[in-house]
C-alpha cells in the first residue's frame, strides 16, 4: 500500500468507446465486424474490469446496438452464409474470400492456436491458396476461434473444448461454434443494460448513427479549426438531422433499459458550440472531447496542469460540464502498450499518473486535487487486436494497481459532472479528438466530394416534397462519421472498397426513390474524382516503343500525405487468364513490399500491418505505405504464360522520378 502525502486523491475517470460502422446494405450485412467484437471485446472487457474495484463508463453507439439486434433477428453476414456451407462444396473463389477474410488476423490472435499459425504462414506467401478441405474447414473453425476473448475461450465449455482440440474439426463442430457464438451475439445488447444496473459501471451514448456533429449542423464550422481548407460549397447544413441523431439515441437506450443517459461522448470527441446546445437541450450533463480543443479554445493561456480539470460552457439551453481527455494516456493504451509486458506498460501508467499529480500539486496546490480529474477515453475494442490475450493481462495488471494505490481514485463521467467542481469556460472552439481539427472527415477533394453529393440528396429529398422528419430519416445513416474516415487516405483497411461501395449505393438509392438522376460521381469509386494534377512517371519496358497491345502496366505516381505515401499504379488493362503482374516496392526503410495482381484476385505482402492495397479505379491500383524519401519499384509482368519482362523506376520525394531499367 503506497502512503499518501496529501489529504486528496487524485480522481481518473476511464471511458471506454464501443463502437462500429453501420454495415447493412438493403437490410443485410455486407462486412462482420459487429458480430466478431461482440464475442471478443463487448462482454469480455467489461467482464475483466468488473472484477476490480475500480469505476467505469462504458459509451455505446445505437446503430451498433441496432446491428446486435438485426443478427438476433436471423440476418447473417457474408462470412457466417460462408461458414454455412458444407466445406466439400466450397469454390476456388469461396477459397480465396476465406483467405482474404484469415489474412485480417493480427499476430497476437492467433498465438495461442498453432494450427492456424501454420496455415496462416501458407496463406502469406502470397501463393495460390491449395489447402485440403479439412484444412480449409479448420481454418474457418480457428478463425473464429482467433475471434474469442479471453473470458470465452476459458468459461465457455464448447469454445474451450475446441481450442484444446486444436484441429481435425468436424462439419458439425463447425456448425455447432457458429451457432453457439450467434448466442453470445444476442445476449450483448442485453448485458449492457444489465452493467448499468450493476452500479458498477455508467453507459453513455453517442449520437444514433455516429455522425460528427458539428459537420451535420454546418459543415462550415470546419473553418474554427481549419481556415485554410477548402471545404464542400454549398456547405452541409442539417441542424435538425444533427438534434435527431441525439433525440434517438436518447430514446433507443430508454427502450432499452426504462433509463436516459446522463452523458454522450460525441462520435470522434467531436464538438462545436451549437452541437453543446442541442446536448444540453437534450437533457445531457456531460459530454467529452480531446484536450486539444481545450488548448485551442483558450488561446494558449493555460499552464500546463490547467487540461486536468472539467469546464462548464454555459448554452442558450443551460450549462453542460466537458471533460477533456488525456491524449497523451489515452494514446498509450490505444497504440503504445500493446508491444509492452503487461507488468511494465500498467507501471509505466501509474508513474505517469502520479507526474500529472505533482504537476497539480505544484502549479495549484494539493487542493486542487479535489476538483481536477484526469480522463482516459479511448476505443475500447480495436486496439486488443495487438495485445496479448486481447489485453486482459494488461488491463488485470493496472486495475489491480489502481485498487491498491490510495493516491488515486476512479469515478464515473457523470460523477464527476455532478461534483460541482467545474471551471468556467466562456467559449469552445469546435474540434474532435485527432489533431483537435476536422480533418480526417473533411477538407480533401474526395471527402468535399462525399460531403456535396450527400447535400444534393439531401436537396433532391426536399424538392420531392419530403417531410423534414422523413429526409433526417433517409440520410441519417449516410450521415456517420465512418464513411468520410474511409476516404480518408491515412487509413487503410482490407474491405476499404466496400465502405466506398456501400456508401454510394446508398445514395443512388436516394436519388431513385425520389425520380431524380443518379449523379455520374456515383457510379465509379469517388476516389476517382480527385481534383488537381499528378505526376505520373511511364513505365516502358526495353529502350524501344514497346506494343501496349499486350502491355499491362501503363504508368506510376506518388502522393504524400502527412506520413503515408500513395503510389498509383495505372495499368492499360488488367491481367487476363493466367496472366500475372507483381509490384515490388522497395523503400529507404529497406522493407520490400510486394503485390501480385491476377485476374481475379490481388495478394499484399507487407511486415508492417496498416500498410496495404486497394482498387482505386477500374484499371488503377494504390499502395498504401509509410512515408519514404525514395521508392524502387519493380514490375515484373508474365504475359501469355510464357513471356516475362521486368523494369523498374525510382519515384523519390522530391517529385523526382528516374528510369532504372528493363528486360
Amino acid at each position: 500500500m503506497v502512503v499518501r502525502s496529501v489529504d486528496f486523491d487524485m480522481r481518473i475517470c476511464f471511458l471506454w468507446h464501443q463502437h462500429q460502422p453501420e454495415y447493412r446494405l438493403d437490410g443485410r450485412f455486407v462486412l462482420p465486424w459487429v458480430r466478431l467484437h461482440a464475442v471478443k471485446d463487448y462482454l469480455d472487457l467489461p467482464g475483466v474490469l468488473a472484477e476490480y474495484p475500480v469505476r467505469h463508463t462504458i459509451n455505446l453507439v445505437p446503430s451498433m446496438l441496432e446491428q446486435l439486434d438485426a443478427y438476433s433477428a436471423g440476418i447473417r453476414d457474408p462470412l457466417e452464409e460462408l461458414a454455412l456451407i458444407n466445406t466439400a462444396a466450397l469454390t476456388e473463389r469461396q477459397h480465396l474470400e476465406l483467405a482474404r477474410w484469415m489474412l485480417t488476423l493480427r499476430d497476437p490472435m492467433i498465438e495461442q492456436l498453432p494450427r492456424l499459425a501454420s496455415i496462416m504462414t501458407r496463406l502469406r506467401t502470397h501463393e495460390r491458396p491449395l489447402l485440403s478441405e479439412q484444412e480449409w474447414r479448420d481454418a474457418m473453425v480457428l478463425f473464429h476461434l482467433a475471434w474469442c476473448g479471453p473470458l470465452q475461450r476459458r468459461t465457455n465449455p464448447l469454445i474451450q473444448r475446441l481450442i484444446d482440440q486444436q484441429e481435425a474439426y468436424s462439419e458439425v463442430q463447425k456448425l455447432e461454434l457458429m451457432e453457439e457464438l450467434r448466442r453470445i451475439v444476442a445476449m450483448t445488447a442485453h448485458r449492457m443494460v444489465e452493467l448499468q444496473q450493476s452500479g458498477h459501471f455508467e453507459i453513455s451514448l453517442t449520437p444514433y448513427h455516429h455522425p460528427i456533429l458539428p459537420l451535420v449542423i454546418n459543415s462550415d464550422v470546419a473553418r474554427e479549426s481549419m481556415p485554410g481548407a477548402e471545404l464542400p460549397d454549398p456547405p452541409y447544413k442539417a441542424p435538425f438531422h444533427a438534434e435527431r441523431h441525439v433525440q434517438r439515441a436518447i430514446d433507443d437506450w430508454k427502450r432499452r433499459s426504462g433509463t436516459a443517459p446522463k452523458g454522450m461522448w460525441p462520435a470522434e470527441g467531436s464538438l462545436s458550440m451549437e452541437a453543446l446546445e442541442i446536448l444540453a437541450r437534450k437533457g445531457m450533463r456531460w459530454t467529452a472531447t480531446d484536450e486539444q480543443v481545450l488548448r485551442a479554445s483558450a488561446d494558449g493561456l493555460f499552464v500546463r496542469s490547467d487540461v486536468f480539470f472539467p469546464y462548464e460552457v454555459m448554452t442558450s439551453s443551460g450549462p453542460i460540464t466537458i471533460l477533456f481527455r488525456d491524449h497523451g494516456l489515452s494514446d498509450a493504451i490505444g497504440f503504445e502498450y500493446a508491444s509492452w509486458d503487461a507488468s511494465s506498460a500498467a507501471a509505466d501508467f501509474m508513474r505517469r499518473l502520479e507526474e500529472r499529480r505533482q504537476l497539480i500539486i505544484h502549479e495549484q496546490g494539493a487542493e486542487a486535487l479535489q476538483s481536477a480529474v484526469i480522463p482516459v477515453m479511448l476505443d475500447g475494442e480495436n486496439c486488443w487486436e495487438f495485445y496479448r490475450h486481447n489485453g486482459e493481462e494488461f488491463l488485470r495488471a493496472l486495475m489491480q494497481r489502481l485498487a491498491d494505490d490510495d493516491r488515486f481514485t476512479t469515478v464515473t463521467c457523470s460523477q464527476v459532472a455532478e461534483s460541482g467542481h467545474a471551471r468556467r469556460l466562456e467559449r469552445l472552439r469546435a474540434g474532435s479528438w485527432i489533431n483537435g481539427d476536422f480533418g480526417v472527415w473533411i477538407g480533401s477533394a474526395t471527402k468535399n466530394l462525399a460531403w456535396s453529393l450527400l447535400g444534393r440528396a439531401r436537396q433532391a429529398l426536399l424538392n420531392s416534397g419530403a417531410s423534414q422528419e422523413s429526409v433526417a430519416q433517409q440520410l441519417e445513416v449516410l450521415e456517420a462519421s465512418d464513411w468520410f474516415w474511409w476516404y480518408d487516405d491515412r487509413h487503410q483497411a482490407p474491405h476499404r472498397e466496400e465502405f466506398d461501395a456501400t456508401f454510394r449505393a446508398h445514395l443512388r438509392a436516394v436519388f431513385e426513390r425520389c425520380g431524380r438522376s443518379v449523379p455520374p460521381e456515383l457510379n465509379r469509386p469517388l476516389t476517382e474524382h480527385e481534383g488537381g494534377t499528378l505526376e505520373r512517371q511511364a513505365v516502358a519496358f526495353g529502350t524501344t516503343s514497346m506494343h501496349r497491345s499486350d502491355a499491362i502496366v501503363r504508368d506510376v505516381a506518388m502522393e504524400t500525405s502527412d506520413s503515408w505515401q500513395r503510389l498509383r499504379v495505372r495499368l492499360e488493362r488488367r491481367p487476363m487468364g493466367q496472366e500475372e503482374l507483381v509490384i515490388q516496392a522497395l523503400g529507404d526503410d529497406g522493407i520490400e513490399r510486394a503485390c501480385l495482381v491476377a485476374e481475379d484476385e490481388v495478394l499484399w505482402r507487407s511486415p508492417l500491418h496498416d500498410e496495404n492495397t486497394e482498387w482505386i479505379g477500374d484499371n488503377e491500383i494504390a499502395l498504401y505505405v509509410h512515408s519514404g524519401a525514395r521508392w524502387v519499384i519493380h514490375f515484373i509482368e508474365d504475359v501469355d504464360g510464357n513471356k516475362r519482362r521486368t523494369t523498374s523506376v525510382e519515384l523519390r520525394g522530391d517529385g523526382t522520378t528516374h528510369y532504372s531499367g528493363a528486360t
